[in-house]
């Protein structure tokens, strides 16, 4: 009874801390470097990115790296996110298991916005327009992580993740110096705009006693001040706070089916707090139909998708598609590949 008690105030006191802060003006423009908030998994964006409680295996390192340790031997995963206005998001994990001594991870994550065409300002004699294209910029969007797992005991687990950050926004000329202010003539010099810089996360794993019902803490993406030019940011820095747990269990332990279902909080650096809200319908650990929902967002809201565990030669494998509505954007589209060595 006292493991239900505390699992009550949990939620009580996640759904307080939420309902405090909802009110709060929206703090926009405050992290760069946003894709890193994106989410990469099918599975987790069809279950509305509530994720922090509910991931497991080599994708927990995009999502809460304490949940490594629910990695048996070595995995490997695959995502690619068919992002709006044409950009395409790739992240790619691999996760080895010593048993009670830990899990070790790495990952990369990329960006690919496609060829974006840079223009530099000239006088109307040079061209009539004003301005000449100087090709693509070559936009350049990357972070390489490396994670650790340590399982306290079989309950309780925590993480960390240090990641190298890159980012490049192409070459541009900078004025130097004025040669003739009247007619708008300066000298110029090229300078690479490039940011280097190292991020953290942080994620703990507790299950709680009752059933399934577990409890999952991630804080993504910390990081030191950086600057271009005038304008200072950090990365897009979340607290997040999550419970999940198969519903079914209540009523039988023993089933063919499943109903996963999972609630997170986020207090993100750059907006009020969000809600995220998604189920998960199992039958026999093989087939799979998701469904989830976004709160407070401006773009992304409900999502679905599906996913099916298969078998090749010596280790499993897994297939998963997720869906997003992406109001004016379009649709957002996700697929992962998973596979696990036992």
């Amino acid at each position: 009874m006292k493991i239900k008690y505390f699992s009550l105030i949990i939620i009580v006191l996640l759904f307080s801390f939420f309902e405090s802060n909802f009110a709060q003006m929206k703090k926009v423009g405050q992290s760069g470097m946003t894709y890193l908030a994106i989410s990469l998994g099918a599975r987790e964006s069809a279950m509305g990115n509530a994720s922090v409680a509910t991931v497991n295996g080599t994708q927990s390192v995009f999502y809460n790296p304490a949940s490594l340790t629910s990695l048996n031997n070595f995995g490997f995963v695959i995502n690619h996110v068919s992002w709006i206005a044409d950009t395409q998001l790739y992240g790619l994990g691999a996760a080895y298991s010593f048993g009670q001594y830990g899990t070790v991870a790495l990952d990369v994550i990329y960006m690919d916005y496609g060829e974006i065409i840079g223009t530099r300002r000239v006088d109307k004699s040079i061209d009539e327009r004003g301005f000449v294209t100087t090709g693509d910029i070559n936009v350049q969007d990357y972070a390489i992580g490396l994670a650790y797992a340590f399982p306290i005991n079989e309950l309780f687990s925590f993480g960390v993740k240090i990641k190298y950050v890159h980012e490049y926004l192409g070459n541009v000329p900078i004025a130097v110096k004025e040669i003739d202010a009247a007619n708008q003539l300066y000298e110029y010099e090229d300078r690479a705009w490039q940011i280097n810089n190292w991020g953290f996360d942080f994620g703990a794993f507790y299950k709680i006693g009752f059933k399934d019902l577990v409890l999952g803490v991630a804080f993504q993406n910390y990081s030191t001040d950086m600057k271009y030019w005038t304008e200072q940011f950090q990365m897009p820095l979340t607290i997040k706070m999550g419970l999940a747990m198969d519903i079914l269990k209540l009523w039988n332990d023993e089933s063919d089916f499943e109903l996963n279902t999972a609630v997170d909080l986020l207090h993100p650096i750059d907006y009020t707090e969000r809600v995220h809200v998604g189920t998960e319908l199992a039958f026999k650990k093989m087939f799979f139909v998701r469904a989830g929902y976004k709160f407070n967002y401006d773009v992304e809201n409900y999502s679905f998708g599906l996913g099916f565990n298969f078998t090749l030669g010596d280790f499993g494998a897994s297939l998963d598609y997720a869906y997003t509505n992406a109001e004016f954007f379009g649709n957002v589209n996700r697929l992962t590949l998973n596979f696990n060595f036992n």
